[in-house]
């Protein structure tokens, strides 16, 4: 087609046409590379023997077992045996959590306990 011989209304019609046919085209290879994203992914989670990951992440305003680990340590250091309502003011936590973080703790020879039930104290190992 010759552009030549068009009047100005007829041109704006024609790059109209031609930048949506453009436009067309983008958007099917976008839809064509988002496919073939998607089937790689399967591929992978195939692969791996499990579904795609999702990276999870501790929600806020919570820690980790390692995060308390480390406040509890750091909390001992320096001390002798130490009760469980004494580390709970210095680490912010207690309960159950610090129970099992305590109990872990004890486990991988990081901590020393002493006593029983109530009368239970730790320090560092």
């Amino acid at each position: 087609m010759s552009l030549e011989n068009l009047s100005i209304a007829e041109l704006e019609q024609e790059i109209i046409r031609r930048k949506t046919a453009e436009v067309s085209d983008v958007r099917r290879q976008l839809e064509d590379a988002r496919k073939a994203v998607r089937e790689l992914e399967q591929k992978l989670a195939d692969f791996e023997g499990k579904a795609p990951r999702r990276v999870v992440s501790a929600p806020k305003g919570r820690m980790t077992a390692g995060e308390k680990a480390e406040r509890i340590l750091t909390a001992l250091d320096g001390k002798g045996f130490v009760g469980a309502a004494e580390i709970a003011a210095l680490v912010g936590f207690d309960g159950i959590s610090l129970r099992d973080a305590l109990t872990a703790l004890v486990t991988e020879g990081k901590l020393a306990r002493e006593g029983k039930a109530r009368g239970t104290k730790y320090k560092l190992a």
